[in-house]
């Protein structure tokens, strides 16, 4: 039976070997100020080779409205595919299994979504890394969202709200993935930012709402931060590949520092005079990391003076990520 002031809402969670974070999510999910008859959660869940699925049946046991869904094709874009397949809600919500939802959530993201009219596909929120994350996650997350970091990129927080060109943690109208189709599987990261530049290209508005909040953990090492880094340099590759137009020149710096270093170092060796401009550009780009550092230092800590180091790794990988997406 139909609930027009609490509409059916499934939230969708793409997972692949989840176990740290998965009883923090759901937990944060069932404690949600929605009706608890008015709301789904599906555990898509990529053939996880950890505890993730046994901790999901568990809660799934003791919860009816949680659902343990298989995704043999293991990507994100799969899993929320098939997740979307499974739903039975008229708002349709994308999550995260090392992600965190304030206790608003459901019914703030849902309640302002129906209060838009039908030209609003959307209502998502920002996200921010746990206050009790580790120091390399929290780090990751304040390098990811500065301006030096994240410029270009970055979600949107704080203010007022907004339409924007893409939003995370959404809730979208059910009917807008008969329009623009679903997620684009060929994307392992960024598959997001393709659907709602597809929902922006149809005509329709993302709103941002800064009246909730979803807190999401970052990559807990260096190595793993930079492959994601990699990855994503290689989504931006592929998006300006299927989308021409969003082809930016800001996209393409990471990749001209890197070539530069590589170029200047390797001329260096038989030139010594390179050495110079190879100091220059190295330099120059430190100088732009440690004022960055300097400005979050200021805020969150004098720890994070070492910030230079993360913004090296973030924008080296993503440039060889970029490149690589070129070379595919």
């Amino acid at each position: 039976m139909a609930d027009d002031k609490n509409p059916l809402v499934s939230v969708i969670i793409a997972v692949r070997n989840e176990e740290k974070y998965i009883r923090e999510c759901l937990d944060s999910l069932l404690a949600q100020d929605y009706p608890r008859n008015r709301y789904e959660v599906l555990i898509v869940d990529g053939r996880s080779t950890d505890g993730t699925r046994k901790i999901v049946e568990s809660y799934a046991k003791t919860h009816p409205n949680i659902k343990l869904v298989d995704n043999p094709r293991i990507n994100a874009a799969a899993g929320r595919n098939i997740g979307i397949g499974e739903a039975r809600g008229e708002v349709l919500i994308m999550f995260s299994g090392h992600g965190r939802a304030k206790g608003n959530f459901i019914s703030t993201l849902t309640s302002k979504l129906m209060a838009c009219d039908s030209s609003v596909a959307g209502v998502g929120c920002g996200h921010e890394t746990p206050s009790d994350a580790p120091f390399i996650a929290k780090s990751i997350g304040l390098v990811m969202g500065s301006r030096f970091g994240g410029y270009g990129t970055t979600f949107p927080r704080g203010g007022k709200e907004r339409f924007v060109d893409s939003i995370a943690f959404t809730a979208y109208r059910r009917e807008i993935f008969e329009k623009v189709g679903l997620h684009d599987e060929r994307f392992v990261v960024g598959q997001d930012g393709e659907l709602n530049l597809r929902i922006k290209k149809a005509g329709y508005k993302l709103l941002y709402t800064p009246k909730t909040m979803a807190y999401h953990h970052k990559k807990g090492s260096l190595s793993k931060f930079s492959k994601q880094m990699f990855n994503y340099g290689v989504a931006r590759m592929k998006m300006i590949k299927k989308h021409p137009d969003t082809l930016r020149a800001l996209y393409f710096m990471p990749s001209l520092f890197v070539l530069a270093l590589i170029f200047l170092a390797i001329l260096s060796l038989f030139i010594h005079v390179i050495v110079y401009p190879f100091l220059i550009v190295a330099c120059a780009y430190f100088v732009c990391a440690l004022i960055s550092s300097t400005a979050i230092a200021r805020k969150h800590g004098a720890g994070y003076l070492a910030l230079p180091i993360v913004y090296f790794i973030e924008h080296a990988a993503y440039g060889l990520g970029f490149l690589w997406g070129i070379r595919r």
